[in-house]
């Protein structure tokens, strides 16, 4: 069996994820080993539940099951990530890599942060004479953010001046608080710095282009750079001066330290350089960039392509499931159109969701907020291209299937599948990293998870249709079907077995004597009696027949019947002495006691329902005449 090891990171960072994760899995892959790369969408201050939906995935798997464990925790967004695999590594003795940030029992691999931050500040102080400078950082806390603040202030003391506090802002890493901080810079101080010195390339994008909006020239009037060299960034006009990491070979390198630490041996921590770019944003225009705007242009349009694509193959799932209300549909659906297309999921791909995702319960209380069933429902997956059966296996099991189908190693991406703060299931994708759209697991996952509540508010308007279906059909008092339900449904029900060539037996069932109940013991007492006799018909009869309220003391009472007339009179006589020995057991102050009319439904009959009726009701009367006159002389 191959061995397999397990990737933990947030998704938010998508180049840095891809890239890493593709050299870990590359590597992997030449050792025979299956990368799970388990990826998640929490946000610091983001609804505690939909925290708790992403955080599941990283709980999903038994970290028993994997050799070992590589985790890109310098990409978590909330401090119970690193706590719960803190604890897990402490418990568990497992061998692990954590990639940029030092985390007990995990050996660690680290960017030399500081080197590159501090080149790129003294690059723009002595080459562009810079002085006043605004940094636009990441969450305070991180510690690679402290590295590059750091570095900032020592490269601006050493040319002799200070960074004041007011110059320090903290933004979320994402392209939009980049862009944010700016206009926030220049509503209080109406006047450009010489510079803003972001913290990561997509806050730096982000600022150019509320520069551009404000009619600001990068780099003429302030220069902007960025930190990590992204592609998009370098694609960018203009191209971001940066600080570079090679990011296939950092995941090469996690690897290669994690297969030591499998092996047994201790591996020392690692420091991987960083080397500043200098680019256009600061105001080196270097050879290539003349072909930057072409560049940016034609990246552009493929990126316009790709998502046009993209945004076709979610209108089609979409098309294919919007009118879903329940599971064996939703599983052929799915499997028929991801066999046909499966360009973002991959040739394998499995959709797992809680079988109880197929259940309504008021407030959804039946599906999980942490953690997941202990059984999933592969639904709408494929293998090598071609439709699964739909299945229900143990959580651990439907986690690994895939994996066991292939005998070549591979990288699955595990990804969370949310809904109402609830949580749905889980996902399975094997697509190439090299070619996925920008930020296509976010995309995915979230077109997913909205969709599937589109097939929940189906299930609950089925389900509501159904309860109020069966309410107009059923008598409120004694919980047998009414009048309506007899007619719509015991009706053509009996007509059918006399069509398909079997017998069938009509029963009307009348309580003795209910005026008299009525009158001299209460209604009450009365309602006591309809509700005793149609417990005594339920739970007498075959599974199969159908009981009625017909009147206001009269049952109906229809099914199949294929024995002699003795079975009948037979079924008859247990009828009275059940409800006899029910009368006993609930000692009930009244007498009670039934009237049982029948009438034989057979194949070669030419008559109609109404003429099985009165040949019951006629049967029933004169049962009841000779009751009531049995009673009479009682008394």
């Amino acid at each position: 069996m191959k061995r397999r090891i397990a990737v933990f990171a947030s998704g938010w960072g998508d180049e840095y994820f891809r890239r890493v994760v593709f050299g870990i899995s590359e590597a992997a892959k030449k050792e025979n080993i299956d990368t799970f790369a388990f990826v998640n969408f929490s946000i610091r201050g983001l609804d505690a539940l939909l925290n708790e939906g992403e955080f599941n995935i990283f709980t999903l798997p038994d970290l028993e099951d994997f050799d070992g464990v590589i985790l890109l925790a310098n990409s978590f967004n909330l401090t119970r990530e690193v706590e719960y695999f803190t604890e897990k590594l402490r418990e568990l003795k497992l061998p692990a890599i954590s990639v940029e940030y030092e985390m007990e029992n995990a050996t660690a691999l680290m960017s030399d942060n500081y080197a590159g931050m501090y080149d790129l500040v003294k690059h723009v102080i002595e080459e562009h004479g810079a002085r006043e400078l605004v940094y636009i950082g990441g969450p305070q806390a991180q510690a690679e953010n402290v590295d590059r603040l750091m570095a900032l202030h020592n490269a601006a003391k050493e040319k002799g001046f200070e960074i004041p506090d007011a110059n320090i802002k903290y933004g979320n890493w994402e392209r939009e608080s980049g862009g944010e901080i700016v206009k926030e810079w220049m509503a209080e101080h109406g006047a450009l710095p010489d510079a803003f010195l972001c913290a990561n390339d997509m806050m730096a994008m982000g600022a150019c282009e509320q520069l551009e909006v404000m009619v600001y020239n990068v780099p003429k009037d302030v220069i902007v750079t960025g930190f990590d060299c992204l592609r998009e960034g370098q694609e960018f006009y203009p191209s971001i001066a940066s600080v570079g990491h090679d990011w296939v070979e950092m995941g090469n390198v996690a690897f290669s330290m994690l297969m030591r630490k499998m092996k047994g041996d201790e591996p020392e921590p690692v420091t991987l350089a960083a080397k500043f770019v200098s680019a256009t944003s600061c105001g080196c225009y270097r050879d290539d960039n003349s072909d930057n705007k072409n560049v940016t242009g034609r990246n552009t349009r493929k990126n316009e392509i790709d998502g046009l694509q993209a945004d076709t193959h979610f209108r089609h799932i979409y098309l294919w499931i919007r009118k879903i209300d329940n599971a064996e549909d939703l599983s052929e659906s799915l499997s028929d159109l991801f066999s046909k297309e499966h360009r973002m999921e991959g040739d394998d791909f499995m959709l797992c969701l809680d079988p109880e995702f197929f259940q309504i319960e008021e407030d959804d209380l039946n599906l999980y907020v942490t953690g997941y069933n202990d059984k999933m429902e592969i639904i709408g997956s494929i293998l090598d291209g071609k439709p699964l059966p739909r299945t229900v296996k143990q959580r651990n099991e439907a986690l690994h299937w895939l994996a066991r189908q292939n005998k070549e190693p591979r990288l699955y991406t595990v990804v969370p599948i949310l809904g109402d703060l609830r949580t749905y299931g889980f996902a399975v994708l094997t697509g190439d990293l090299r070619i996925a759209l920008p930020n296509q697991f976010y995309i995915w996952t979230r077109h997913t998870s909205q969709y599937l509540e589109q097939v929940r508010r189906n299930l609950t308007i089925s389900d509501l249709t159904r309860k109020l279906t069966q309410l107009s059909v059923t008598d409120v008092l004694t919980g047998v079907y009414n009048r309506a339900g007899c007619e719509q449904i015991a009706f053509p029900m009996l007509e059918e077995w006399r069509n398909r060539g079997g017998s069938g037996v009509i029963m009307l069932v009348d309580i003795d004597k209910m005026k008299m109940i009525n009158d001299e013991y209460g209604h009450s007492d009365g309602d006591l009696a309809l509700r005793t006799v149609a417990s005594v018909l339920k739970s007498g009869l075959p599974e199969d027949w159908i009981v009625s309220r017909y009147g206001g003391d009269e049952f109906f009472v229809g099914g199949r019947l294929q024995g002699e007339e003795s079975d009948l009179e037979k079924l008859r006589g247990s009828l009275e002495s059940r409800l006899m020995k029910e009368v006993k057991k609930r000692d009930l102050k009244f007498p009670l006691s039934i009237s049982i009319g029948t009438a034989r439904m057979l194949p070669e009959d030419t008559i109609d329902i109404t003429e099985y009726l009165q040949m019951a009701d006629d049967d029933m009367y004169e049962i009841k005449q000779a009751h009531h006159k049995k009673m009479e002389n009682k008394q």
